[in-house]
């Protein structure tokens, strides 16, 4: 396909569509055989034998001669194989008697009469169709380059065959595809180009068919095997989406940092915070400790005031007694003085005195022991 740059339509150098004319008994041959441009036909239209061998002969008169006999054992072979009409498996045959359609047949062998010949073979495959289209706008104005492949069969031969021939067909049904998906890509926009390979072609085939219908064809399957926007636009799209991507890393970097500059200030004011707590606590565990200190003083405070002051009552209610008990303490003292040989012994003024008196109120107290232990108990009458 050849496209008008300056319209933006395709002129089309070749139809994809043909039909050949063949003998009937060649017609199997000629649906599998593609032309030289690699077309496959999808109608053949059959041609009689005979008159094929008379033109060979009309230009040749010594065969004239010996064509006689011939033409009277082919005359026979002739009538013989006129009632054997064989149809190639995969296409249908049009019978027509006097130029005139009678009806449709299908494949296989059948007998028919001389005077109804078979007039056309359609082909009953599935037909794949080629469906380009360069520059089809979208709904904001950019144009989209897309190519289909469209699959019918020919489900009715006789309006095939008797309505359009079948380069009229391909052209007929190429501008039906061409108009049908450049009004599907109108209503979508550029961006949404992509994804037409994967979008639903269920609303542009009942299209197709509606278009085709008159004709004959089925639409089986339409087929969205390429669309994509302008290189330029594909460009200047990717480099936008570059632009956007680099724009969206920086903002994400921005708001990392951000994230990070916010969670360390906020680390920072919890470890201040555990910091005023730990030192609150240890304050707090400090007074406690004083309190606790405080009170230990003050109990002993108390109790060291109340055994003073029962010991000011035991004084002044035994006098003796205390003294007694200050001189045994001032005898003790002076017993490990007297023990120890080596110890230097500072006295004071009064210190003479009451070594003294420790050591006579040690002599005393030894005369008392003693008179206890040999005194004897005078026996009673």
């Amino acid at each position: 396909m050849a496209v008008d740059q300056s319209s933006g339509a395709f002129a089309p150098e070749y139809t994809q569509l043909t039909s050949v004319r063949v003998p009937l008994d060649q017609a199997a041959d000629a649906f599998v055989s593609p032309d030289a441009s690699g077309r496959t036909p999808i109608v053949v239209l059959t041609i009689l034998a005979g008159g094929i061998l008379w033109s060979v002969l009309a230009g040749n008169f010594l065969l004239i001669s010996a064509a006689i006999p011939l033409s009277l054992v082919f005359f026979v072979l002739a009538i013989f194989r006129s009632f054997l009409v064989r149809i190639p498996e995969g296409a249908n045959g049009l019978l027509q008697q006097r130029g005139k359609y009678l009806s449709t047949i299908e494949s296989g062998t059948r007998v028919l009469p001389p005077w109804i010949v078979v007039s056309h073979l359609v082909t009953r495959r599935i037909i794949p169709f080629d469906v380009p289209v360069q520059e089809a706008p979208t709904q904001d104005n950019v144009r989209a380059n897309v190519q289909a492949l469209v699959t019918f069969t020919i489900s009715d031969p006789y309006h095939f065959v008797y309505s359009v021939s079948a380069s009229d067909f391909d052209q007929v049904f190429q501008a039906a595809c061409q108009n049908a998906m450049r009004a599907m890509v109108r209503q979508i926009s550029s961006d949404e180009v992509n994804n037409l390979p994967r979008q639903d072609t269920s609303e542009l085939r009942e299209t197709l068919s509606t278009a085709s219908e008159p004709y004959g064809v089925k639409i089986v399957k339409v087929n969205i095997v390429y669309a994509r926007p302008p290189e330029d636009f594909v460009r200047s799209q990717e480099a936008r989406q570059l632009a956007m991507l680099q724009q969206v890393e920086q903002m994400e970097q921005q708001a990392l940092t951000q994230r990070k500059q916010t969670d360390a200030e906020t680390l920072g004011r919890q470890a201040v915070i555990a910091r005023v707590d730990r030192e609150h606590e240890e304050l707090h565990l400090q007074i406690q400790q004083a309190e606790a200190r405080r009170r230990v003083v003050e109990l002993e405070a108390e109790a060291e005031e109340l055994r003073l002051a029962k010991l000011q009552d035991r004084l002044r209610m035994y006098p003796q007694a205390a003294e007694w008990e200050w001189q045994g303490e001032q005898l003790e003292v002076a017993r490990g003085l007297a023990s120890n040989t080596h110890a230097v012994v500072q006295l004071g003024s009064s210190g003479a005195n009451d070594i003294a008196r420790a050591f006579l109120l040690r002599d005393v107290m030894q005369g008392k022991d003693a008179q206890a232990n040999t005194y004897t108990p005078t026996p009673t009458p």
